[in-house]
């Protein structure tokens, strides 16, 4: 072989890829199932992966759509029980792996076994320390076990990972920052992002005069506040539209009394896309982040987006929608007249830069090279 041909030859390698553990009915995210379930579909097609091995089970095996040369082995302990979930976390994906016999593990979630080191080369994808943040911010809201066992995880991820990937600068930052609190070597991460679909075609006339609210009991989500900021836009500006809320209302949190308000609970997820198409503005409040999906997700189907001005957001959504200052309500009527205000054809512009930025075969390409590089 001449020395071009070697210059150009493509490095290739095995890969096992975990999915046993994830659950779309049952699981506390349906962002990182989104997230886990469309990258194993994008890794299949890569020309660098010789062979591939996906960890499943059931219920996600049957929504997998993957080329005929992919093996797929089914796990159905780890969405059974609790119990289940830990001897897979620490001891089946490991028995697993060794059993594929292939170079790579890699982890969608993010945590690693610390009982057992992975007995092959390990990649992790971290998409946030929220659990770092409610221990720093929010200590008791969850059980302090479920706390200590994912911190001891993610340590482990720290300590065993060849490479691990974030879905923003942000994010990359505070692993490495947390890798030096807990005097941990800091290791190799790389920014891979997140990948959305390029969006249909979309009907302007669908626009109804409704502003869509994602609320949620937890904490960081700042439903409380929201429901303040949009009472004050109320009783500032004349609006005769809905406001439609989406999301689980922590039982003891008061409702304003406007009739404005139309309370809807939980949606599937064509539900929500279907409210998200027909609003005018997404109203998204957070004090924190890795990436925040619905603000892409808003703009996607033609709808501005109104967010929290963290760091995170402001990455990923560079000048695309409006933000607020989470410490004052007049920024938050001021960001919603710019929002209101927005015409098609700006939202439209701002579609085509973010799926330029955030798309699949980008951050396909990004881990894929990660991994190359690593290996």
């Amino acid at each position: 072989m001449n020395p071009q041909s070697l210059a150009g030859a493509v490095r290739r390698f095995d890969l096992s890829y975990s999915l046993a553990d994830q659950d779309a009915a049952h699981g506390k995210s349906i962002g990182i199932y989104n997230f886990a379930t469309n990258l194993v579909r994008h890794l299949a097609r890569a020309e660098e992966i010789r062979r591939m091995t996906v960890f499943s089970n059931p219920t996600v095996t049957r929504t997998l759509d993957l080329a005929q040369h992919i093996a797929i082995r089914d796990f159905s302990s780890p969405v059974r029980s609790k119990a289940g979930r830990i001897l897979w976390d620490q001891w089946g994906v490991c028995r697993a792996a060794r059993r594929a016999g292939h170079e790579w593990l890699f982890l969608p979630k993010g945590f690693s076994p610390f009982l057992r080191r992975p007995p092959v080369k390990l990649a992790a994808y971290v998409h946030d320390l929220m659990g770092e943040h409610y221990h720093r911010h929010h200590r008791g809201y969850e059980p302090r076990l479920e706390y200590e066992y994912f911190a001891r995880c993610l340590a482990a991820t720290l300590q065993h990972a060849t490479v691990v990937f974030t879905n923003t600068d942000c994010t990359r930052r505070d692993v490495e920052n947390l890798a030096r609190h807990w005097n941990l070597p800091v290791p190799r991460v790389v920014t891979a992002g997140y990948g959305f679909d390029a969006p249909g075609l979309r009907d302007p006339a669908a626009k109804e005069n409704r502003v869509l609210l994602f609320a949620s009991k937890v904490p960081h989500k700042l439903t409380g506040l929201a429901l303040r900021f949009l009472s004050h836009w109320l009783e500032t500006r004349r609006f005769d539209g809905q406001i439609d809320c989406i999301g689980i209302l922590s039982p003891d949190m008061e409702r304003p009394t406007s009739p404005a308000w139309n309370w809807i609970g939980r949606v599937p997820p064509a539900r929500s896309r279907e409210l998200i198409r027909r609003a005018r503005v997404v109203v998204y409040a957070s004090e924190y982040e890795g990436f925040g999906m619905p603000p892409v997700e808003a703009v996607m189907e033609g709808t501005c987006p109104l967010y929290s001005n963290l760091p995170p957001l402001r990455e990923v959504m560079g000048d695309a929608g409006q933000a607020f200052s989470n410490d004052s309500a007049d920024s938050f009527v001021a960001a919603m007249d710019r929002a209101l205000s927005t015409p098609p054809e700006t939202i439209a512009g701002w579609s085509r830069e973010l799926l330029a930025r955030h798309n699949w075969p980008a951050v396909t390409r990004r881990i894929v090279d990660g991994l190359t590089a690593a290996g």
